[in-house]
């Protein structure tokens, strides 16, 4: 009766282990492995046929397990499925290539192949395959006997194949094979690699995967409390603004005398004195200066709504230290001298209260209006539009940058006049909504003081 492949290769999977053909199959001790172009195959693999077309992985498990492997290379032809198996204990791990599946992808159905893997050892390996199939036992790799008796026991068979690769001096005809061209990297399928039998891992990959497992968990704890420390930065951050935000509303509200709504803190008008305050207060101090202090006569003073400063030039035999000690007491701080000691600055603080927030004119109506006054009081005003930048509010620790904020809808002009008059006088009466001074100085001019003010108008 005439067998099939299936059963004949059944018949040729493992000879009895007392034999002498056991010590060339592929048991453990044969399992070698090669290294060509930088890729590892492996020789001495235990192939097997596999009776099942769709539960063939499930088959290959099982017998890996009665024969105590746990890595196996799968080939599916068109009349069999066939799988070769290994141990790891044997060197051989997934990802690695089986040397017979490799060759057997590419040389036809039919064909036994010897080559010598050293021109300097005494090693040879030999691939024997019969319609598709790897032979088993015909695996391995082994001395020139080993193999010369090899291929003798397989060319007397009842077989022949399609095509023979064997060297010169084998003396049993055939042809040299190209085993480095056709190991190319280029040549490699997927399918001739090796993989896990089992979805298990072996204990150094279990070892890895539990170290990268570890350092992936520390690495999340770790981002975890830097974003929990990151929100509690941003928490706080927000607090702090917060509470700078009701502390200068709470001061705003207070040296304004009338509570103040929160956008306020955005209008720089509300956060300054309005003119008749500002004029009340510099001129009150301007007019307390003397104007000789211990021979220093009197030249030039300027007040911002926070400071009075007022300079003084030495005349005749007077000098710096009768400045100091006769001032001593009356200013915030001590005189400064400047000119090589012949002119000092003495400073007085000051404290107005904020004309708060109010609602602005029409820029037109505005500027028409404070001009016309001005040249009613005989004076030139020079008037010109400032750029308005709005600031940014600060960026939060750990967060995004802060979109910047939206363009304002009020105008900023800068007005500048100077008159023999005092302020008191030339800006009495002034429409005030909106009109802000920055500034007011007086300068001594022969014997007459010369007036300058500058100011912000607010509008719309």
């Amino acid at each position: 009766m005439k067998l099939s492949l299936l059963e004949r290769l059944k018949r040729l999977r493992r000879p009895p282990r007392s034999s002498p053909l056991a010590e060339n199959n592929a048991g453990n001790s044969k399992v070698q492995v090669l290294s060509y172009h930088g890729n590892a195959f492996v020789t001495g693999l235990l192939w097997h046929p596999l009776g099942s077309l769709t539960g063939y992985m499930k088959e290959a498990r099982q017998f890996g397990r009665q024969e105590s492997m746990d890595i196996v290379a799968i080939r599916r032809t068109e009349s069999i499925i066939q799988a070769g198996f290994v141990s790891r204990s044997d060197g051989a791990v997934k990802g690695m290539y089986s040397l017979a599946a490799a060759l057997a992808g590419q040389l036809g159905k039919s064909w036994l192949a010897a080559w010598r893997i050293a021109p300097d050892e005494d090693r040879y390996a030999l691939v024997a395959v019969l319609k598709g199939a790897v032979i088993p036992g015909c695996d391995l790799v082994g001395t020139a006997e080993t193999i010369k008796r090899k291929v003798a026991q397989q060319l007397s068979r009842e077989i022949t194949f399609e095509e023979i690769f064997l060297p010169a001096e084998f003396e049993h005809g055939g042809k040299p094979i190209d085993i480095e061209q056709l190991l190319r990297p280029e040549r490699l399928k997927r399918e001739y690699r090796l993989r896990p039998l089992a979805f298990g891992l072996s204990r150094e990959e279990l070892l890895k995967l539990g170290a990268l497992a570890a350092l992936g968990l520390i690495a999340l704890v770790g981002f975890q409390r830097w974003q929990a420390h990151q929100a509690e930065l941003a928490r706080q951050a927000a607090l702090e603004a917060e509470r700078r935000r009701q502390a200068e509303l709470a001061e705003l509200a207070q040296r304004s005398g009338e509570p103040q709504p929160a956008q306020a803190l955005e209008h720089p008008w509300a956060k300054q004195p309005s003119v008749a305050a500002f004029v009340e207060g510099c001129n009150a101090l301007i007019d307390q200066l003397p104007l000789s202090i211990a021979g220093w006569l009197f030249s030039a003073a300027q007040c911002d709504g926070s400071l009075v400063s007022a300079n003084y030039k030495r005349t005749g035999n007077s000098t710096t230290a009768e400045f100091s000690q006769a001032t001593e007491g009356h200013f915030a701080e001590a005189p400064a001298f400047y000119d090589e000691g012949n002119s000092a600055a003495v400073k007085t603080d000051l404290m107005l209260p904020l004309a708060g927030d109010e609602s602005l004119r029409d820029a037109s109506t505005a500027l028409a209006d404070l001009t016309s006054w001005l040249q009613q009081q005989s004076l030139v005003p020079a008037i010109k539009e400032m750029p308005v930048a709005v600031p940014a509010p600060p960026a939060i620790p750990g967060q995004p940058a802060p979109p910047p904020p939206p363009p304002p809808d009020w105008k900023h002009f800068e007005v500048q006049t100077s008159s023999p008059l005092p302020p008191a006088l030339f800006l009495d009466g002034i429409e005030g909504r909106g009109f802000r001074l920055r500034e007011i100085s007086t300068q001594l001019q022969g014997h007459q003081l010369r007036w300058s003010i500058t100011g912000d108008l607010y509008a719309k």
